[in-house]
């Protein structure tokens, strides 16, 4: 047998070579982290502290204060200790978010030679499905406040807030095809001017009125709890929204290294944003009618136009970051097994991870044109954003004790000074939140809850289906068995590629081949896909290639979960590694399988229902061909039976 290591040319060009963090381009990354990974938490400051006061239903001073006071004791605690601090630090092998995080959770377990909980990996599954949640949300709530801005200048523009909402993000979703390189040239310096004007007004503000920088004392924020705890608590589920977008801080250091988005964040967006929620507290203090639209109350009366026109550029930004985010978490869990194959388009050639997924484009484009015509306002969309983030967040949380003893070791002590302190913040606002389900909350729940039953049910599937395959008969055995046949099988001449999952076990779709056309190609490829807890694989270890005889080889793939097979391209890499073979596009053909699960054999191993969904997305999934980069001509598709 031959067991060679071999470095397969690949669709994506590597960005490996590239550190994110070379100092020569330091200042690139930041520009470009300011415009895509702060878009979410640094538009907030246009609705956060206007829900946060009106949720209080006063303008007086201790209230006003102390909601502030929450507030900032909020972000520092969340966002810069839990996420720039800590979470942070819990990269897999340079990539981020929630998927990665369970990933890596999953990879820790497996080198201890143990399984993961599985309760572990449904909580990841929770966070990943109600990010999609959030996905949804974020652009409809964003956009709908920076536009309301129109009625700040002139009130007669309030008939006109809904069809220029609905028009911005129908323009934004059909703009995804194209991918985000074009726009994405201007996020940075954009996103840097909202930043710095931002900022400009809070100071102001604050020199107005510097009393109110006694805030920064917890203490106000302790006085208002004591003393109205009940408001305290509601207020709680309004501070959330100053805390969205916190995850990106985690999901996007793939794209920015670790040190880029600390820069930026610690260098110009903490301050500007801490800053403007100090002058639009100033602003309230000062003029208390403004606690309606703080954000544009605070504005100069000559800025307020400059200032709208902003705001909607910033929001559109922040919109667009999060569609991106949806596009990438969804490509990274079809290749952990978590969702079924979609229709993938990369829209890059540069960087890796920018990607276009139709499907997931239409369903957020309906879901958000749903939450704009359904809630109307801002304001009321606020009553059905901060849970899914809350729950996130959570989950975040929940993973990170694992990560904590299971990855880097930690002792049990420090493991739970460190996370239970944070899971009981994150506790805190997510009960807060909960009292938002009849009132909103229960679409982001709604749509969590389906997808997560989605995506677990897919998981779980594919786990059986891989035990099944298993069990079934080695292609070893399989080749040795029609070999010694009499009458052997006819040679034809050719090459057939047989992909599968599981390495050293028979493809369903060669057994099916050789059963009802009784014939072998001159060279046979079996070729075993296996998706890696990392999101790239080592190229030394990339392709195991195992002589089987008879001119029959296997290949074994690994393969990252931001990366994609292209089968091609690794047959081409091949070309004189096996044997005399040589690579003929025109005379390969793959045969790929067509699952039909079973449904009778379900309740073995999983209800009747979760089959039923099983074979429904196994059906409506998009063409392995596609996945792996394959031309319709070359590929044959044989019907398989599955039984779970």
């Amino acid at each position: 047998m031959l067991q060679e290591r071999l470095n397969p040319l690949r669709e994506a060009p590597k960005e490996k070579a590239r550190n994110p963090d070379d100092a020569s381009g330091q200042r690139v990354l930041v520009l470009g982290a300011l415009g895509v990974v702060f878009g979410d938490i640094g538009t907030s400051p246009i609705y956060a502290l206007r829900e946060a006061v009106q949720t209080a239903h006063s303008t007086a001073q201790p209230v006003v204060m102390g909601v502030l006071s929450m507030i900032l004791w909020a972000v520092l605690i969340v966002v810069v200790l839990k996420y720039a601090l800590f979470v942070m630090r819990a990269d897999n092998e340079g990539e981020g978010g929630i998927v990665a995080l369970t990933a890596l959770v999953r990879a820790g377990f497996a080198k201890a030679g143990r399984p993961a909980p599985r309760l572990l990996v449904l909580a990841g599954l929770v966070g990943a499905a109600m990010f999609y949640g959030d996905a949804m949300i974020t652009p409809a709530i964003s956009v709908l406040s920076a536009v309301e801005g129109l009625k700040e200048i002139n009130p007669a523009f309030d008939s006109a807030v809904l069809p220029v909402s609905l028009a911005i993000l129908v323009a934004l979703f059909v703009f995804q095809s194209r991918g985000t390189a074009v726009v994405g040239r201007t996020f940075g310096p954009v996103m840097a001017l909202w930043f710095l004007s931002l900022g400009a007004v809070g100071v102001y503000h604050i020199v107005r009125y510097p009393a109110i920088l006694a805030a920064v004392s917890p203490l106000w924020a302790v006085r208002l709890t004591l003393a109205h705890p009940g408001l305290a608590f509601g207020v709680l589920a309004a501070v959330i929204l100053a805390l969205t977008g916190a995850e990106a801080l985690y999901a996007d250091i793939g794209h920015f290294g670790t040190r880029s988005i600390r820069i930026a964040f610690f260098c110009v967006v903490l301050p500007a944003i801490v800053t403007g929620y100090f002058g639009q507290a100033a602003t309230i203090l000062f003029e208390p009618s403004g606690a309606s639209q703080p954000f544009f109350r605070s504005m100069p009366q000559w800025a307020l136009i400059p200032a709208v026109g902003i705001a909607m550029l910033a929001t559109i930004i922040a919109s667009q970051a999060v569609i991106s985010g949806a596009f990438s978490m969804t490509s990274q869990a079809i290749e952990l097994g978590f969702l079924p194959r979609m229709r993938t388009i990369e829209t890059s050639s540069k960087r890796r991870g920018q990607v276009y997924v139709p499907a997931v484009n239409a369903g957020l484009l309906v879901a958000v044109v749903f939450l704009v015509l359904f809630f109307r306002s801002s304001e009321r969309l606020t009553s059905a954003y901060g849970l899914a983030v809350a729950m996130t967040m959570v989950t975040t949380s929940m993973q990170m004790l694992s990560v904590c003893r299971e990855v880097w070791g930690w002792p049990r002590l420090l493991t739970a000074l460190t996370c239970v302190p944070l899971l009981l913040v994150d506790g805190m606002l997510l009960a807060a939140s909960l009292p938002k389900i009849p009132t909103g909350g229960w679409f982001p729940v709604s749509v969590g809850a389906l997808l997560f039953i989605t995506m677990s049910t897919w998981n779980r599937c594919r786990e059986l289906e891989a035990r099944h395959a298993v069990r079934g008969e080695s292609v070893d055995d399989f080749l040795r068995g029609i070999c010694s046949a009499d009458p052997k099988p006819p040679r034809v001449p050719g090459t057939a590629v047989y992909p599968g999952n599981v390495p050293g076990m028979t493809p369903a779709a060669l057994a099916s081949n050789v059963r009802h056309n009784h014939v072998l190609h001159r060279t046979v490829i079996v070729f075993a896909n296996v998706s890696e807890s990392a999101p790239q694989a080592d190229d030394e270890t990339r392709i195991e290639a195992r002589d089987l005889g008879a001119g029959c080889w296997e290949i074994v793939a690994h393969h990252g979960f931001v990366e994609r097979p292209n089968l091609p391209h690794l047959l081409a890499s091949l070309q004189g590694r096996l044997g005399d073979w040589r690579f003929d596009p025109r005379q390969t053909t793959y045969y790929l399988p067509r699952d039909e699960v079973l449904r009778q054999h379900a309740q073995q191993d999983v209800s009747r229902w979760r089959a039923r969904l099983f074979a429904f997305m196994s059906y409506h999934c998009a063409s392995s061909a596609e996945y792996y980069g394959l031309a319709p001509e070359h590929v044959v598709e044989l019907g398989v039976q599955v039984a779970l």
